[in-house]
């Protein structure tokens, strides 16, 4: 028996000791019934007819209104993980007879692991009571026998004996219809349609028409699940997956601990959440399917309020608009301060340019960010349709990638520290390493701030990038093509617009002492990459990146020495040395590639935050307490800025200790897959990202809807969030 199966069935063994000891503690109890001297009662029980004035064969409905103190709650028919639903044993004259309860529909109760079904506040059971052909004369007794178990902190069973009298001659004008109807509102309602399941993979799925399509106007991801009536038929703990298409409702949940009978029908509710006591309930009567019930869903945890409506209204235009403020906004992202000693070299060497020069550098920067970009996208693309789980920044998993890029970084640093020339400033940069034209210098700086950027998210690009995926590859790429404009706007107006670039200092001496002191910022782009690698690969990749970095350096002392050699067999040696310094080179990059050990996370469990998983996340949400999820990753500069100035300072743990804040740390360094799926579920495909889940109220036990918060974090900003939700 595996783990899982092991798992199912002590779940079910504890589930099944728990109702028996209720049973005992019930049974126990109405037989010793309480004085009110020695037993609080937690609920008030009134039984309410339609009318009071029976006549042979009549139909009258009778109302079983059970008001429970505050935060107290009874069960529904199927009660869930635990609990035991409403008992009703009537004691009737000869003939009568009353039909099952009709039960309202409930709510979804979640306790830590658990999850129930029932209800707060007042209850109304209704039955239908049948009066024979033949009654006696004068007033009729009725006498109902309740026991229901309620709970709040601890469970209690609670019982009442409760007789009510009709054809009373001295209430005979009494008329409860008002009362009645309420409660029937209440009702699930009967709809007609073509419904059926299956048991596909561990999933209960359910395919569902109904002939009434406006029904299904109202169902979202967020608020739809299916309520069995028989226990243990479904995992309750887990997400529904919904699928809504033309009319069909598809859901599936995991099974639960009991067999599922193809033979029988499948009864149940499709249930709409509302505010507490105000869902909307449909029944369910679905029979099994011979054919398979497709579902393309992620599993995702959307029924603990992970939900994200920045995208759901979103048009082409406005997700352009907001692709374009994203890209002019990661200009000031940490993300890119790799590049900034590359680009300021490059402004202070514009000023010294003619307008049509500096026109064209500014052309082919911007060719380079939006090809780069529209290269990393489409890549994305298609990695995601073909069904990989992966987001914004994912080539930063890849550690031969990180390797190539700080090798990259320390040979531009070499150069602008004067080691060996590759041109006299910016603009031929490139030209020496991808080409013969000096232009291609500022495609390449273009080149490289693309990648270099794409680690992070910037505001605005988290809905844009969100809705630019779910679209075809044409609108995509489009959306991502201007993203790219949008990080290369700011450059592109300063090289068109010779105004703008007043307030550039003059070219002069001084640039390259500047130029050398900006080599230092790649040294430390290069150590931070480096520390990416070791959280990849461990000990082996650090020391395989460092050898290279060490050849490197060792190409460029041979390449400098050769300049100066006279002799031709010297100049030889010094080649053939350099060469093989370089093919040294590529080996650490081939060995980097297939050291793909597993990443040892940076997230560490302590007594102040708690590793992401989809369990954690579930344990903490089905609490009470406030969460706050940080979705983070080593090679992401604006995470760990976000996290040294706003979220690790010493007043932001005191704050989340004083609020008793669940601080959930998600480490996204490396591929993974729940991480991938919970940015998915936010419409977000990188990180930072940052999900406030508010404190449950006490009386509704209904947690807020999730907040995003903003992906420049700060400390004072993360504490009005937190206590103004």
């Amino acid at each position: 028996m595996n783990a899982q199966y092991k798992s199912i069935a002590l779940s079910h063994t504890l589930r099944s000791l728990l109702t028996i000891m209720l049973l005992f503690i019930s049974t126990h109890a109405s037989a010793q019934p309480a004085t009110s001297d020695t037993y609080q009662r937690f609920t008030k029980i009134e039984i309410i007819p339609q009318h009071a004035d029976l006549k042979a064969g009549d139909e009258i409905t009778l109302a079983v209104q059970i008001d429970l103190s505050n935060n107290w709650h009874a069960y529904w028919r199927n009660p869930g993980d635990s609990g035991l639903p409403v008992s009703i044993k009537w004691d009737l004259p000869e003939g009568f007879e009353v039909s099952d309860i009709n039960w309202p529909t409930p709510n979804k109760i979640s306790y830590y692991d658990l999850v129930n079904y029932g209800y707060y506040n007042r209850v109304t059971l209704l039955q239908t009571l049948k009066v024979p052909a033949v009654i006696p004369q004068g007033k009729i007794s009725l006498k109902a026998n309740l026991a229901l178990l309620i709970c709040n902190e601890i469970c209690i069973p609670e019982d009442d004996e409760i007789s009510i009298y009709l054809n009373d001659p001295n209430n005979l004008d009494i008329d409860n219809s008002q009362i009645i109807n309420t409660a029937l509102s209440k009702l699930p309602q009967t709809i007609k349609g073509q419904f059926s399941f299956r048991n596909d993979n561990e999933l209960l799925s359910l395919s569902l028409t109904p002939e009434d399509r406006t029904i299904l106007k109202h169902i979202t991801q967020d608020n739809t699940e299916f309520f069995p009536y028989e226990r243990g038929t479904i995992n309750h703990a887990a997400p529904a997956q919904i699928v809504l298409d033309d009319g069909k409702l598809t859901i599936a949940h995991k099974l639960g601990d009991e067999p599922i009978d193809l033979k029988k029908i499948l009864e149940g509710l499709l249930v709409i959440k509302g505010d507490t006591g105000q869902n909307t309930g449909y029944l369910i009567r679905a029979s099994a399917s011979d054919k398979p019930i497709i579902i393309n869903t992620p599993d995702l945890p959307k029924d603990n309020n992970l939900t994200n409506n920045e995208t759901k209204s979103l048009t082409l235009i406005s997700a352009i608009i907001l692709a374009f403020l994203g890209g002019l906004a990661l200009n000031l992202m940490p993300c890119v301060f790799p590049v900034l000693s590359i680009k300021a070299l490059s402004l202070a060497q514009m000023n010294g340019q003619k307008i049509r020069e500096a026109r064209l550098h500014g052309i082919a920067y911007t060719l380079g960010v939006i090809i780069s970009f529209l290269l990393i996208a489409g890549a994305l693309i298609a990695l995601k349709h073909a069904g990989a789980a992966i987001g914004w920044g994912f080539q930063f998993q890849n550690p031969l990638i990180v390797a190539m890029l700080a090798y990259l970084l320390f040979l531009i640093g070499l150069s602008l520290a004067g080691l060996f020339e590759i041109g006299a400033g910016l603009t031929s940069i490139g030209g020496k390493l991808t080409g013969s034209h000096f232009y291609n210098g500022s495609f390449f700086t273009g080149v490289l701030a693309s990648i270099v950027a794409t680690p992070c998210t910037a505001p605005f690009m988290g809905a844009a990038m969100g809705f630019a995926l779910t679209q075809t590859a044409f609108v995509s790429l489009t959306i991502f093509a201007v993203l790219g404009l949008g990080l290369a706007m700011p450059y592109l107006l300063l090289s068109f617009i010779p105004a703008a670039r007043v307030f550039l200092p003059k070219p002069g001496a001084w640039m390259e002492t500047f130029k050398q002191f900006l080599a230092f910022p790649m040294f430390a782009s290069a150590l931070w990459l480096i520390h990416v690698i070791s959280i990849l690969t461990g000990t082996t990749g650090i020391f395989l990146s460092l050898f290279g970095l060490l050849l490197i350096a060792f190409a460029v002392w041979l390449a400098r020495i050769t300049k100066s050699k006279t002799s031709e067999f010297g100049d030889i040696v010094a080649k053939t040395t350099m060469i093989a310094a370089i093919i040294g080179v590529i080996y650490t990059l081939g060995a980097m590639h297939s050291l793909r050990t597993p990443a040892t996370s940076t997230i560490t469990s302590d007594q102040e935050t708690i590793p992401y998983t989809k369990a954690a996340l579930s344990k903490a949400l089905n609490g009470d307490d406030p969460v706050f999820v940080e979705m983070t990753a080593a090679w992401c500069i604006t995470c760990k800025v976000n996290n040294a100035i706003a979220i690790s300072t010493q007043a932001t743990r005191d704050l989340f200790r004083h609020k008793n804040v669940q601080h959930i740390v998600g480490d996204w360094t490396s591929q993974d897959t729940e991480i991938t799926e919970y940015l998915d579920a936010f419409e977000h495909n990188g990180v930072p990202l940052y999900v406030y889940y508010g404190k449950r109220d006490t009386t509704t036990k209904i947690r807020p809807q999730a907040i995003i918060l903003p992906q420049i974090m700060t400390a004072a900003g993360l504490r009005r969030a937190l206590e103004s939700f």
